[in-house]
C-alpha cells in the first residue's frame, strides 16, 4: 500500500477541484442564481442549475415561502437590514429596496449586467440532455437529481373530477412516502393509475390498450394528468374523446414499478407479462395478472449485484423469516429460508412469494439506472399495501421498503392502520367524496406516530364512529341525520330525543351536561362544507373547529347550585 496523501487545508483543497454545487462560502449566488416575484428561482449558470435541481430549491413549500416574503417586501416598501430575513435573504437582496441601496455582502456596481451576461453565457453554453429511461438516453441527468413525484393534479379521469395532490414531505425528506386512505370505490387506485399511465409512457399506455374514450369520467370531453417532479419539471398526459392519448413526453423519463390489490406469482398456467425494462404496471391494470417469476432475472446476476439483492433481502424480511438466494454453477436458483437450506420458491407461503417477487421486480427496474440498489431512485406504486401478509409484516412492511430502497419514492394505498406505521409527517392524504359526490382529499392530517392504531380507526384517517358495536354506528348516522334537518315533525324531535338518550348512555356525546351541549351544538352546525378547491386542509377545520368550540363553551352555563365538578 502506498503512503496516505497529506492532509490539505480546506482552502487549498478546493482550489484543486471543479465544483458543481455552489459553495456559498466562496461564490457570489446572484451571478447563478435569480429570485423572482413568484417565488421560483433560475439558473444564471451551469453550477447555479445543478444546484437548483439537487437541492430541489423550487419545491412547493420553498416557492410557497418566498412568494410571502416577496408580498412582505412589496407591503412594506423597504427594510433596514437584510439581517432581519437571514432565511430569504437572497430574495430580498435581489427583489428588494434594500438590494438597491444597501452594500451587500456580495454586491458591487455592475452586478444586474454581469448577471444578465451569465445567464445568456450559460443559455448558449448549455445543452439540455433529454431523459430517456426507454432507450437509457441521458441516464447521467437521471442520476444527478432527484427523481420523486412532488404534486399531482388530475381532472376528468375515470370517477375523478378534480383532484389535487401535495406529494411532497414537509421535512424535505431525500425519499418521500405517500399513502392514500379512504373508503372502497373513492379513486385510490385511479390515482395510482393514472400517476403509473403518465409516468410509464406513451408506448405503455398502447401496450395496455388504453384509450382516451376508456379515461375520460362520464359525460367529460377531456382530461389531464399532470405529474411535478422535484424541480419543477412536469410530465403530463392528455386526452380528449374520440382523441388519442398526447403526453407531453415522447418516451417516459422514469422508473416505474406499480402493482394492483393481487400479487401472486406466475404459474404455468397463469402467465405473467413482462412489462418493460423501465417500467413494470401491468398488474396494477389486470388484477388477474401475476407477477413476474424472479428466478429467471436472479439467475443472470453477476456475484457483486447478487450480494446487493440478498442485502435488500436481509432488509426486507423480518429477522426470524430470513431469505438469502443461492445461485448454482448450474445457474440453477434456490433459497435459504428461515435457516432451511435449499427452499424453492414455490414452496413458500403467498406471503413470502409476494414479498420476494415485489422486490426482485422493483430491483429489476431500479437497476436500469446501473447505479448500486441503495442509491437507486424510481417510483413504487402498491394499491392496498398489506395484502397476503401476517399483522406483524403488515407492521413493518413499510419501515422494511423504506430501509430497503431509500432511493425508491413509495407511493400506496391501503384500508389498514398497521401499514401506516414508518410515516412521517405530511404523507398522508384521505381521499372522501363530498355532498355533490365530487373526490376531494384531506390533506395536513396529524401525524399517525401519535397515534395508537385504535384511535387511528376513529381518527380523520379512517373516520369510524366505532371500533366495539356496529350498530352504534348506526345509531350515530340517524342522530346526525335528524339533527341536520332545520324542520323536523314532533315524530322526528321524539326520535332524536330517544337517539340523544341512548347516546348519552355509551357517552359518546360527553360525560357531563356542559359536554353534552356543547357536542350536539357542534354536531348542529352540520358537516364540512364542499371543499371549493380539490384538496381540504385538515388542520384549517380543526382550527375552525377549535374556534367554534370555544365560542359555544362559553355560552352553556351550569345548572344552578350544582357544582362545576359535578354536571
Amino acid at each position: 500500500m502506498g503512503l496516505p496523501l497529506p492532509e490539505r487545508p480546506y482552502l487549498e483543497t478546493v482550489e484543486f477541484e471543479e465544483p458543481g454545487l455552489l459553495d456559498p462560502c466562496r461564490d457570489n449566488p446572484d451571478e447563478h442564481l435569480e429570485f423572482d416575484e413568484t417565488g421560483q428561482v433560475s439558473a444564471l449558470s451551469a453550477r447555479g442549475d445543478i444546484t437548483i435541481k439537487l437541492l430541489d430549491l423550487n419545491r412547493r413549500q420553498l416557492i410557497q415561502t418566498r412568494f410571502e416574503q416577496v408580498q412582505l417586501l412589496q407591503s412594506t416598501g423597504r427594510i433596514h437590514s437584510l439581517d432581519e430575513h437571514p432565511a430569504h435573504r437572497a430574495v430580498w437582496r435581489q427583489l428588494g429596496e434594500a438590494g438597491r441601496h444597501q452594500a451587500r455582502p456580495y454586491g458591487f456596481p455592475g452586478e444586474v449586467p454581469r448577471r444578465q451576461q451569465n445567464f445568456d453565457r450559460y443559455k448558449e453554453e448549455s445543452s439540455v440532455e433529454i431523459i430517456d429511461t426507454e432507450s437509457k438516453k441521458g441516464m447521467g441527468s437521471y442520476l444527478a437529481k432527484a427523481q420523486y413525484v412532488t404534486r399531482l393534479e388530475i381532472k376528468n379521469y375515470g370517477p375523478i373530477h378534480h383532484l389535487d395532490l401535495n406529494l411532497e414531505a414537509p421535512d424535505g425528506s431525500n425519499a418521500p412516502c405517500y399513502a392514500l386512505l379512504g373508503e372502497n370505490g373513492v379513486g385510490k387506485s385511479t390515482v395510482l393509475k393514472a400517476l403509473a399511465l403518465t409516468l410509464s409512457g406513451e408506448a405503455y399506455s398502447k401496450a395496455l390498450r388504453c384509450t382516451s374514450n376508456r379515461l375520460l369520467a362520464i359525460g367529460a370531453h377531456e382530461g389531464s394528468v399532470v405529474v411535478t417532479l422535484v424541480g419543477g419539471d412536469q410530465v403530463s398526459m392528455r386526452f380528449r374523446r374520440n382523441k388519442k392519448i398526447e403526453f407531453s413526453n415522447e418516451h417516459s423519463r422514469s422508473l416505474v414499478v406499480a402493482y394492483g390489490a393481487t400479487r401472486l406469482l406466475a404459474t404455468a398456467r397463469h402467465k405473467s407479462k413482462p412489462g418493460k425494462d423501465h417500467a413494470k404496471i401491468d398488474n396494477l391494470f389486470d388484477p388477474f395478472l401475476p407477477i413476474n417469476d424472479p428466478t429467471e432475472w436472479l439467475k443472470h446476476l453477476g456475484r457483486d449485484r447478487l450480494d446487493e439483492v440478498n442485502d435488500v433481502l436481509r432488509k426486507l424480511m423480518p429477522k426470524d423469516h430470513q431469505v438469502q438466494v443461492i445461485v448454482s454453477e448450474d445457474a440453477s436458483i434456490s433459497l435459504n429460508a428461515s435457516g432451511v437450506e435449499g427452499r424453492q420458491l414455490r414452496e413458500l407461503s403467498d406471503g413470502y412469494q409476494c414479498m420476494i417477487g415485489m422486490a426482485v421486480d422493483i430491483m429489476q427496474v431500479l437497476s436500469q439506472s446501473e447505479a448500486a440498489l441503495d442509491s437507486s431512485e424510481g417510483i413504487v406504486l402498491i394499491d392496498e399495501l398489506g395484502n397476503h401478509f401476517h399483522p406483524a409484516w403488515r407492521l413493518q412492511c413499510l419501515p422494511a421498503l423504506r430501509e430497503a430502497f431509500p432511493g425508491a419514492q413509495i407511493i400506496y394505498s391501503t384500508h389498514d392502520p398497521l401499514c401506516l406505521r414508518g410515516l412521517k409527517e405530511g404523507e398522508v392524504a384521505v381521499l372522501r367524496r363530498d355532498r355533490l359526490n365530487h373526490i376531494y382529499a384531506l390533506e395536513n392530517l396529524p401525524s399517525v406516530a401519535n397515534f395508537r392504531v385504535d384511535q387511528l380507526l376513529t381518527s380523520e384517517h379512517f373516520g369510524l364512529r366505532s371500533t366495539v358495536d356496529p350498530e352504534l354506528d348506526t345509531k350515530i348516522e340517524a342522530y346526525e341525520e335528524l339533527l341536520s334537518k332545520p324542520d323536523r315533525s314532533d315524530e322526528e324531535e321524539q326520535s332524536l330525543a330517544n337517539l340523544v338518550a341512548e347516546l348519552t348512555d355509551t357517552r359518546y356525546l360527553g360525560g357531563s351536561r356542559r359536554e353534552r351541549m356543547a357536542l350536539q351544538m357542534l354536531d348542529t352546525t352540520g358537516a364540512l362544507d364542499i371543499p371549493v378547491d380539490a384538496a381540504a386542509n385538515v388542520q384549517q377545520f380543526t382550527d375552525s373547529t377549535v374556534s367554534k368550540l370555544k365560542f359555544l363553551m362559553q355560552q352553556v352555563t351550569p345548572l344552578t347550585g350544582q357544582p362545576r365538578g359535578k354536571q
